[in-house]
């Protein structure tokens, strides 16, 4: 679960003192060109969303956006100082990187494959095909189309009504997956 060290909660809560009563901090995760990035944001209490997670922290709450829970299960928030400033920041925990790299590489490795010899054969029949673009520390695979299948309107419903089905059930270790494809419909398409 998401950890925030004392010194970034104390920070926390010198940032609310000075904003409305109804203020509170809000935390998402968001894919940018195959990077996720964390965000760390004010937010009206009138504004969290029903489906949000509350952290109760010392005397801090926080609130998690609900995709994001996720990505946010071995990971603790810190205040790291610097002479003139002071920025928050993401840290991966693991107890043993070298393994988890390794495991990551090996898995990486058995999905293109999967993908190559299993997936792609049948996209093909309409021109496209899928890319395995990375694997997060969190065991999340994220994808990308190319061909007929890149910008096709169909493509979300064969993400997550065949391909995503199929990947996690040959590799359950995989939490999730995700298309990263900037879709942008071209005269490849197929629908």
């Amino acid at each position: 679960m998401l950890k925030i060290t004392k010194l970034a909660q104390e920070y926390f809560l010198k940032l609310l003192s000075k904003k409305k009563e109804n203020t509170c901090i809000r935390i998402s995760v968001f894919v940018k060109n195959n990077i996720f990035k964390g965000n760390v944001a004010f937010c009206d209490i009138q504004k969290i969303k029903d489906n949000d997670i509350k952290l109760n922290f010392n005397k801090l709450n926080i609130f998690i956006e609900f995709n994001s829970l996720k990505f946010l299960e071995d990971i603790k928030i810190d205040l790291i100082k610097k002479k003139l400033s002071k920025k928050l920041k993401f840290i991966v925990l693991s107890t043993n990187n070298i393994t988890i790299k390794k495991n990551i590489q090996d898995l990486k490795k058995n999905i293109k494959d999967f993908l190559k010899n299993t997936i792609n054969p049948k996209l093909l029949n309409h021109g496209g095909f899928i890319r395995l673009k990375n694997i997060t520390i969190n065991n999340i695979v994220l994808v990308e189309f190319h061909g007929g299948c890149q910008g096709c309107a169909m493509s979300n419903y064969t993400l997550q009504n065949w391909i995503k089905k199929e990947i996690l059930h040959h590799f359950p270790e995989i939490k999730e997956v995700h298309d990263v494809t900037l879709h942008k419909k071209n005269e490849l398409s197929y629908y």
